[in-house]
């Protein structure tokens, strides 16, 4: 659902930020043909029990992407990767996961620095999502919005979406 919502081509290249054992990564990648999907996590035990980067490569192996997928150990306070040099960027229940507000906002700062003019996010969570409205919206975005609350998860969560300005 969050994949889908981000209506991709099938050439993009798509980061995970705060991937875990894959499941938002392996997802993109299959709606990737020619493109490229990247994880990026610090891969702590205490966020996810097995979190390590083999089982998130195995994981893509078994569900037929693994040439699509990379896997990068990193924080998203501090991306591995250049600027401008994805399409669209997601998270799922990962942002949060860092302790402080000012934490919080560089991830922020940092998704938009590694996406490209025009790129695009899906950022689901079930709390801070009003501090990454506002910081999208600080750092010039126009098209963002933010979800009402949905129940198919518990906790209830909401998806933070939006383009960056191209």
């Amino acid at each position: 659902m969050l994949i889908a919502s981000l209506k991709l081509k099938g050439n993009e290249t798509v980061l995970d930020v705060g991937c875990g054992r894959g499941l938002l990564l392996n997802e993109a990648a299959k709606h990737l043909p020619h493109g490229k999907a990247i994880g990026v996590d610090l891969w702590q035990t205490m966020d996810q029990s097995g979190n390590k980067p083999e089982v998130t490569l195995e994981n893509a192996r078994a569900e037929g992407v693994a040439e699509r997928v990379e896997v990068r150990t990193g924080d998203m306070r501090e991306l591995p990767l250049p600027d401008g040099s994805v399409d669209a960027v997601v998270a799922s229940l990962s942002i949060h996961n860092i302790p402080t507000k000012e934490g919080r906002a560089k991830a922020i700062q940092e998704i938009h620095r590694v996406l490209k003019p025009g790129g695009q996010i899906g950022l689901l969570d079930f709390m801070a999502t009003d501090e990454y409205l506002a910081a999208f919206q600080a750092l010039g975005w126009e098209m963002i919005d933010r979800s009402g609350s949905s129940f198919w998860i518990f906790p209830p969560v909401r998806v933070v979406s939006g383009r960056k300005p191209g």
